[in-house]
């Protein structure tokens, strides 16, 4: 058996065609989705980094009054059990450091020079790759998708020409005005003064999309050469979005948890699975990734407080109710349900009143249609729906979704 867990860092979903953008380069991201199970709602349970390497390798919800399980994690037992893990990723990257800790062996490349390919040719060169009789699992965490957006140069030009036409429809532009020089490299504080400056950005984003893509055709196409009749599976996901000025915000840094900083890609492209072009449209969340990866690699998955996506039953009933997420930096969080998003955040104004309740509603895709006001029974439902899962992770989840069905 052979695992692939390829790791988009800061991807946002609205870059990708198989979640609705139509202009975008991404050809091998849309034959790899047509082909694979893709969740349309999966979302980080935590925006904070090392909490988010927990709950890969726990299963578990990280919550301040909730005690996680102290099960070993999939990464100890395949090692225990004889396979070779490798680990792939960014040399500065000091959180990736630490993961990588948990495999048999890691390939560190150069943060400020290595274009999305390097991973590729860090991946056939790797020791799980070569052994083709052994059992293996690669996890390759890729940066490129976070600024300076150097590596998608060569692809500006076909980027360039599909916002031409949306650039040139806008009433306010003249015929024979030029498309603004991409942005490549914003600051962290960066803001958009317009449409056109967010256009200049969304090129130097999109280009190091279709350099990602790329390489992602690469991976794939390499991986089945080497395994096409062997029994393989490749898992593309992301830790925690990142914003490109939705709600004119950009970088890594929420005020509020918007759908851009949650809500992530998570594709399986596993061909003997017969799960190929599927969608789910429940929610699902990082809390299922070791129990997938346990359940894929053909060890116990029992343990694990998330639940495997590979397991029909799951799959079918379209998975969890709600979504939650937290990020402990701001004390935000926000939890999803199909009728409702409920986003809270410890007050500065009010201390007597300790949350701001900000309610949207489910057709608002920019999340900014505020409903407190109106929808007032809800806020001590969603406040009881919190602490329950702050004190019991994923054991209150039955309680919650009964919770907010009444």
């Amino acid at each position: 058996m052979k695992a692939f867990i390829i790791v988009l860092k800061g991807a946002n979903t609205a870059f990708l065609p198989c979640y609705g953008n139509n202009w975008t380069q991404m050809p091998n991201m849309n034959v790899i989705a047509a082909q694979s199970l893709v969740l349309d709602h999966y979302y980080c349970s935590s925006y904070d980094e090392g909490e988010i390497r927990k709950v890969w390798l726990g299963g578990d919800f990280q919550m301040p009054h909730h005690l996680p399980t102290n099960l070993p994690s999939w990464a100890e037992t395949l090692k225990n059990n004889g396979w070779i893990t490798d680990f792939i990723g960014a040399d500065k990257d000091t959180l990736s450091l630490s993961f990588s800790s948990n495999f048999t062996g890691k390939t560190l490349l150069r943060s400020n020079s290595s274009s999305p390919l390097a991973y590729h040719q860090a991946m056939i060169e790797s020791a799980s790759f070569k052994k083709q009789e052994q059992n293996s699992l690669v996890w390759i965490e890729v940066p490129s998708l976070l600024p300076p957006w150097d590596a998608g140069k060569e692809f500006l030009g076909p980027v360039q020409e599909e916002l031409q036409d949306y650039f040139l429809n806008r009433e306010e532009v003249a015929e024979d005005e030029e498309f603004p020089e991409p942005i490549l490299n914003p600051g962290e504080d960066f803001k958009p003064s317009d449409d056109k400056t967010y256009l200049a950005l969304a090129a130097g984003c999109a280009a190091a999309w279709a350099a990602v893509d790329d390489m992602l055709g690469a991976m794939v196409a390499s991986i089945q050469e080497k395994y096409g009749e062997e029994d393989f599976s490749i898992i593309i996901t992301s830790n925690r979005g990142s914003a490109t000025s939705q709600h004119g915000i950009f970088g890594t840094k929420p005020e509020w948890l918007y759908s851009e900083f949650a809500h992530l890609p998570f594709l399986i492209y596993q061909p003997k699975s017969g799960k190929g072009g599927q969608r789910r449209m429940g929610y699902f969340q990082d809390v299922d990734l070791a129990p997938t990866l346990a359940d894929i690699c053909g060890i116990s998955f029992e343990g694990y407080k998330g639940k495997s996506i590979m397991q029909t039953k799951f799959v079918e009933e379209y998975g969890r109710k709600f979504a939650y997420t937290h990020d402990s930096k701001t004390g935000s969080k926000v939890m999803r349900t199909h009728s409702r998003a409920y986003f809270l955040k410890p007050s500065e104004l009010d201390k007597s009143d300790p949350l701001i309740k900000y309610f949207v509603l489910p057709d608002d895709i920019l999340e900014i249609n505020d409903i407190s006001k109106t929808e007032l029974e809800y806020q001590e439902k969603i406040g009881e729906s919190v602490l329950l899962l702050e004190k019991d992770g994923l054991l209150a989840q039955e309680k919650i979704e009964a919770l907010l069905a009444n």
